[in-house]
């Protein structure tokens, strides 16, 4: 059921994003080896650019740029260890792809989680988490952290009050796949 939504989600993720695979992901390593690499199925890049300009193309009054950062995991049980590695590399890897300054709006940063089960604990940090940076007060853009967990057993879906979009998404695809 883990493989269906994580197909479902990455086929809705592919007519606008650049996806990467993970190739670890499945491999003949183990999950003790390193449990994010082994439970990280890709993840989905997305760039907009926006701009108004007066009568010829290159008279541009202002230019923006927005960009989305989602990593897909899947894990069988999801515990707090698995919140804190999972943010923790969605974080250092998502901070070394925004390029603040003149011309950038916003980054997003989303972590979407596809588990059998999970602790009452995970949920709880789930839904508490409120990571918002500002680069130059907000001069040269920001960047919001937004979570997603399906949890297949109960057949309900978490976020943070910024990932609302992902909890709503993650309950379509959910509803989909049964």
């Amino acid at each position: 059921m883990k493989d269906k939504i994580c197909e479902k989600i990455l086929e809705s993720y592919s007519g606008y994003y650049d996806i990467e695979c993970n190739e670890a992901f499945g491999s003949a390593g183990s999950p003790s080896e390193d449990p994010v690499l082994y439970s990280l199925v890709a993840r989905m890049e997305l760039h907009i650019k926006e701009s108004s300009y007066i009568l010829l193309k290159r008279n541009v009054l202002w230019e923006a740029g927005s960009h989305e950062y989602a990593y897909l995991f899947r894990t069988d049980t999801f515990t707090s260890d698995d919140y804190r590695r999972f943010e923790k590399f969605v974080l250092d890897d998502g901070m070394k792809r925004i390029k603040p300054g003149q011309g950038h709006k916003c980054s997003v940063l989303s972590m979407i989680i596809v588990a059998d089960n999970a602790d009452r604990e995970a949920i709880g940090r789930i839904r508490r988490c409120r990571i918002h940076k500002s680069f130059r007060f907000a001069l040269d853009g920001w960047m919001d952290f937004r979570t997603g967990l399906a949890v297949l057993s109960s057949g309900r879906s978490f976020s943070n009050m910024s990932g609302h979009e992902n909890r709503g998404f993650l309950n379509k695809i959910m509803k989909k796949a049964v």
